[in-house]
């Protein structure tokens, strides 16, 4: 089935040839969204961030919550939609957990939104989450790819400008293809790279969501482009959807 799909979409062999099963970029922090902010409980908005998850999401229950559509398409899978958690940064466990809550916003009104948006992207770009250069291959690469250790937001990166800014300067390259195809990953290289290697990339990408080896929510099957570290378009993968929407993966 996967080969399949890699036909359809001119991508190369099912699983990327060489594939190191713990690349030092993607080392997991164990995290579990086990409870939920009340009113009961004064807001540090100091620790407050963006959360982004799939709407067919099982880790958050977003009923009657207020939550922001960062991405939908006629033709995907289930748009990707923005709420809130809070974290303490600096109570990182001794094997990486970190405890982090959802903010419940069912009750909350759009002004309240915009202000949990307003500080959770600041504390966002003042997050300490460096890309590294991410060798997915035992041979040496062609190109680079950029990732992050695997953390409640690394997929947010792409929220943030100042992050965005810092791939640009690390790639070199005024235009960017982002993939974040699960929850806690998120892939960048440079758009100006040639088609066989933007094919390597979108290989790389689809095995991610047709696989789930790091097991991590579904989030987003389509690809980002950015330019000044916002998202100027979108390359949607439309077979991707397709095969999603079966649900026989």
């Amino acid at each position: 089935m996967i080969q399949f799909l890699r036909n359809i979409l001119g991508l190369g062999p099912a699983e990327p040839k060489n594939l190191r099963k713990k690349p030092t970029a993607n080392t997991q922090a164990t995290t579990v969204v086990k409870e939920v902010i009340t009113d009961k409980l004064e807001m540090d908005y100091s620790m407050v961030y963006p959360y982004l998850v799939s709407k067919k999401t099982k880790e958050l229950d977003l009923a009657n919550e207020l939550v922001s559509v960062f991405y939908e398409s006629e033709d995907i899978y289930a748009p990707t939609v923005q709420t809130f958690v809070m974290m303490d940064k600096d109570k990182e466990g001794a094997n990486g957990e970190i405890d982090v809550f959802h903010i419940k916003t069912s009750n909350k009104t759009e002004e309240d939104y915009k202000k949990l948006d307003k500080h959770s992207l600041a504390n966002l770009d003042n997050l300490e989450l460096p890309f590294m250069y991410w060798d997915f291959t035992d041979e040496k690469s062609d190109y680079e790819i950029l990732s992050t250790r695997i953390t409640p937001f690394s997929s947010e990166k792409i929220l943030s400008r100042k992050h965005m800014l810092e791939a640009h300067k690390m790639l070199n390259s005024n235009e960017l293809l982002v993939s974040i195809p699960r929850k806690g990953l998120i892939y960048v290289c440079s758009y100006l790279l040639d088609t066989q290697h933007i094919n390597q990339f979108m290989d790389i990408h689809a095995y991610m969501i047709l696989t789930n080896k790091q097991n991590c929510e579904l989030l987003c099957e389509d690809l980002f482009v950015v330019k000044n570290g916002e998202i100027s378009n979108v390359l949607g993968l439309s077979q991707l959807s397709d095969k999603l929407k079966e649900g026989n993966l």
